[in-house]
């Protein structure tokens, strides 16, 4: 059976000979098909009416493999994978896949955690899923509103899931797997505001849902290839809110924002402020543990918009320049 794995985490299965900046600690693995994704995401190389190549997510390789092959290389190469994450792709009898993937990881003696990044699937299904090993599910709602979903990846795509489709997946998904053992994801840089952004965050935190930053990324070929990445000031912002966020430090509700819904205020102290500066954490990659996803959104030898490992000395003290005007 074929899958796609990303080339990070064929480098670290031993597959391909690549020059690995930071070695991927969870294998990102999407399932494979001939033809693009039913769904018509703007930014997605995969989309139906993309005209980008099908190896591509963001500005990652994914090349294509037997996944008994890829099982065998799990199972005897200490490779330092700690969890599998397999991202789907919307086509006739994905969800068929899916479940025969889940059904040899779970007959090997594979014992990292599982998580299935998700469209919107029925209940029983994701049952089946759980019994078949996975921990984790992402549901993945990338935009910040309602609105700019409709018009990014919705119905004015000619797409049939909706936002409120995603909702009630996600209530299902939590019932099945608990609460923060289902994730989503958000992409900054689709044109919402700070204040849009942090009102995501909040909303998700109160229902117990994990919630991952993602930088825009343009790809050739999709109908957003010329769109601009966020402004890396914007991006920090968004990040320390989501730390506060979800340490329980802050909420929406004690933040400020501009007219124009750019944070002002984050409603805690500056020294809240300092020692989340110092440590680094809110500027990591964030999703399920142990994802670090190397370079997904940047180029080695650029600031990164997400550290996919401890940040050094003079990489925090280019982060604390972003927020000097809220340390006095």
């Amino acid at each position: 059976m074929k899958i796609r794995a990303s080339i990070g985490t064929a480098a670290a299965l031993g597959l391909e000979k690549i020059r690995v900046f930071v070695k991927p600690t969870t294998a990102y693995l999407m399932l494979y098909s001939e033809s693009h994704c039913q769904s018509n995401c703007m930014f997605c190389s995969q989309a139906r009416d993309s005209h980008g190549s099908t190896n591509q997510l963001s500005r990652v390789l994914w090349p294509v493999y037997e996944l008994s092959e890829l099982i065998e290389r799990f199972e005897t190469i200490d490779s330092g994978i700690k969890r599998i994450c397999i991202q789907t792709v919307r086509f006739d009898n994905s969800t068929i896949d899916l479940m025969n993937i889940l059904t040899m990881l779970s007959k090997s003696s594979i014992t990292v955690p599982l998580t299935v990044c998700s469209y919107p699937v029925n209940k029983t299904e994701l049952r089946e899923m759980k019994d078949l090993g996975v921990k984790r599910v992402g549901i993945s709602f990338d935009c910040a509103t309602p609105e700019l979903f409709e018009k990014i990846k919705g119905l004015k795509r000619g797409v049939d899931i909706t936002w409120q489709t995603l909702e009630r997946t996600m209530v299902d998904t939590t019932e099945v797997f608990g609460n923060r053992f289902v994730s989503t994801h958000l992409i900054v840089g689709l044109g919402e505001t700070e204040q849009q952004a942090v009102n995501f965050i909040q909303q998700f935190y109160d229902k117990k849902v994990t919630v991952g930053l993602f930088a825009f990324t343009a790809v050739r070929g999709t109908d957003l290839e010329k769109h601009p990445q966020p402004e890396m000031a914007s991006y920090r912002r968004i990040q320390l809110a989501r730390y506060l966020v979800f340490k329980g430090i802050s909420s929406l509700s004690n933040m400020s924002f501009s007219k124009e819904g750019t944070i002002t205020d984050f409603g805690t102290s500056t020294t809240e402020i300092k020692k989340a500066l110092v440590s680094g954490k809110p500027f990591k990659t964030t999703g399920c543990p142990h994802c670090n996803r190397p370079f997904y959104n940047e180029s080695p030898g650029k600031e990164l918009y997400n550290f996919p490992r401890d940040a050094n000395a003079k990489e925090l003290s280019e982060v604390e320049q972003y927020f000097t005007g809220f340390l006095k």
